[in-house]
């Protein structure tokens, strides 16, 4: 739902054909020759419809979930559209999710991290407001409890969908793998029920001096008033992150500040500071900063040169 909901929006999408052009010229055609954007949401809705009927009817089904974690950036949308649909909210301790995305997709390519600032810096933010929005429609489950106590927690889920309670909604081995590479590629192969191996493991980054600055700094980027909110205790964590983590080290540290920031918008020495710390990493203090001036330089060359031609 994602795209169709971006469909008319201003911010926050990029295209070939240029989307705010196309965004304008809808808007100006639903609102001079037809009876307004309801239309539209209802052509959102029978898009909709179409593509899940056929998903349901070819699988024999009778429901179909979507879960998409994105979603957090149109749940005001999808409520409109569907406001007979069933809003289920599944959270999770934020240090969970940053230590689960350093193993699993960043593995020390620090940059990379900026591609999840949205899950990361925006998402809390967002799905708050979407649960208030949503308000006595919406479910809220805890990532912690759900695993913890499957069996009462999805018996809940059911009865907020209004539908029966099977033995294999928590206990899947005979469940099939699903088809793509868009869905959790870790954990559906290592377990075959809800596991809680995962709960405290955010807790290893206290071992690791790199993932310990990124977890503080982190848990003060959201700040205690939103980590309550989400339904964690501020304080617990960064006691905990303090008194377990190890002594300081002369390893050199990768600045949150610089990875969760997308490169475009990074300033040519913030680039020439990451180059340099890779560089130092893989050779050295002394022949990885001397690289790094080297490609610094040669940057540098290129950069005024194109200037020079363009002008």
């Amino acid at each position: 739902m994602l795209h169709p909901c971006y469909s008319l929006k201003e911010n926050g999408i990029s295209t070939e054909y240029d989307s705010h052009f196309a965004a304008l010229g809808t808007k100006e055609f639903i609102e001079n020759y037809t009876d307004g954007f309801e239309v539209y949401d209802d052509a959102i809705r029978q898009w909709a419809k179409v593509i899940y009927t056929n998903a349901i009817n070819k699988h024999n089904k009778e429901y179909f979930l979507d879960k998409t974690p994105r979603y957090f950036f149109i749940i005001e949308d999808l409520y409109r559209l569907f406001p007979k649909a069933k809003f289920i909210f599944l959270l999770r301790n934020p240090m969970a999710i940053l230590a689960s995305e350093l193993k699993t997709y960043i593995k020390g390519d620090w940059p990379v991290l900026s591609v999840f600032r949205p899950d990361l810096v925006e998402a809390p933010n967002l799905i708050i407001k979407g649960i208030k929005q949503v308000g006595d429609d919406a479910h809220v489950v805890k990532y912690e409890e759900l695993v913890s106590n499957p069996e009462t927690e999805v018996k809940n889920i059911c009865k907020y969908l209004e539908m029966p309670f099977h033995q294999g909604m928590i206990e899947y081995s005979q469940t099939p793998v699903p088809k793509g590479v868009m869905n959790d590629q870790a954990g559906i192969h290592k377990y075959t029920k809800p596991s809680i191996s995962s709960i405290d493991r955010w807790k290893l980054m206290a071992d690791d001096p790199q993932n310990m600055h990124f977890a503080i700094a982190y848990l003060e980027t959201l700040g205690p008033r939103l980590i309550e909110k989400i339904g964690y205790d501020y304080k617990e964590i960064y006691n905990y992150l303090v008194s377990n983590s190890v002594k300081k080290s002369s390893r050199l540290i990768y600045p949150w500040s610089r990875a969760i920031c997308p490169k475009e918008e990074l300033t040519l020495w913030e680039r020439f500071l990451s180059r340099r710390y890779f560089y130092i990493r893989l050779n050295g203090k002394i022949i990885g900063n001397f690289k790094a001036g080297i490609n610094g330089i040669m940057r540098m060359f290129v950069y005024f040169k194109r200037k020079i031609s363009s002008t």
